[in-house]
């Protein structure tokens, strides 16, 4: 009597395990099906291609990276969801293609655009309705200067331009300190979430005309190499940041990543692109004519 009700028992274990067996397929097929129709309606809708891909049904959000070397991810990561947040880009260039502030310009973020390329400032007033876009070059005084233009890598500086196969024939541009178009522009009391770089070789004079007194971003994110190399630069302009009460954090690829002393919290946050890249469905936004 004791072995029939105990084999009883064993019998309903074994059918109960094999249902709990069951429902755990389904639900992982099911799951797997919708996730792998997300990532196909993905890659219809969004303008590139998806960087990596979940190894499981985990759910991870997905993040569309527009900028060249994931400048836009590493600073989401830092900073976190931000309502009506700021930025300052200086060397902007296309509003879409390379971008680092067009993943935050989605978010809700907007900010001041410094391009002094026509055809790109052109498009960044069409693409960017709610920012401050100007086509001027920023520097340490107001002045005009002779700009090389060459796309993306565009320069004040002749010495980099002599390195190209072609010097173009320069054009002459206005130039302003950052400082007066963060007083011209940045709205009163505005907290400012990052200042980006990318001049070619013209970063300290861009740092040089910053007003570091009344005008705080917390993050600078400057483009540390020589144009096309990783000859590394930062010992031109990287002691303007640190006596201003910056603090170095981070390097990845080209660019440097400088806090502002007042939040050493945000340091912290700073982790390797591998981490990064393990939080997140990553689709690169990329720009197609």
């Amino acid at each position: 009597m004791i072995d029939i009700t105990i084999q009883k028992k064993s019998s309903i274990l074994i059918i109960f395990l094999l249902a709990v067996l069951c429902a755990v397929s389904i639900s992982f097929h099911v799951n797997h099906r919708r996730l792998k129709k997300e990532i196909s309606d993905m890659r219809k809708n969004c303008p590139g291609s998806i960087i990596n891909c979940p190894r499981s049904i985990v759910r991870k959000p997905v993040f569309v990276s527009y900028a060249q070397i994931f400048e836009d991810i590493i600073l989401y990561d830092v900073l976190g969801d931000v309502e009506d947040g700021f930025y300052i880009d200086v060397g902007a260039n296309h509003p879409i293609a390379d971008s680092v502030t067009k993943f935050f310009y989605e978010e809700g973020y907007h900010g001041i655009n410094v391009e002094p390329l026509l055809h790109e400032y052109d498009m960044l007033k069409e693409d960017r309705p709610r920012d401050i876009n100007l086509c001027v070059c920023a520097g340490s005084e107001d002045g005009e200067l002779e700009l090389y233009e060459k796309g993306g890598l565009s320069t004040l500086d002749i010495n980099i331009a002599n390195k190209w196969d072609k010097v173009p024939s320069p054009r002459k541009v206005k130039v302003v300190p950052l400082s007066w178009i963060c007083k011209e522009y940045c709205p009163k009391d505005q907290e400012i979430q990052f200042c980006k770089i990318d001049v070619e070789g013209f970063e300290r004079e861009v740092l040089l005309g910053f007003d570091f007194q009344n005008f705080r971003p917390k993050i600078f994110l400057i483009e540390a190499t020589e144009p096309c190399t990783m000859i590394p630069t930062e010992q031109k302009w990287e002691e303007i940041l640190l006596n201003n009460g910056y603090e170095f954090a981070y390097q990845y690829g080209v660019n440097r990543y400088y806090i502002d002393g007042k939040f050493p919290d945000l340091k912290e946050k700073f982790v390797e692109m591998e981490k990064i890249m393990d939080k997140y469905i990553i689709v690169k936004g990329n720009f197609c004519p």
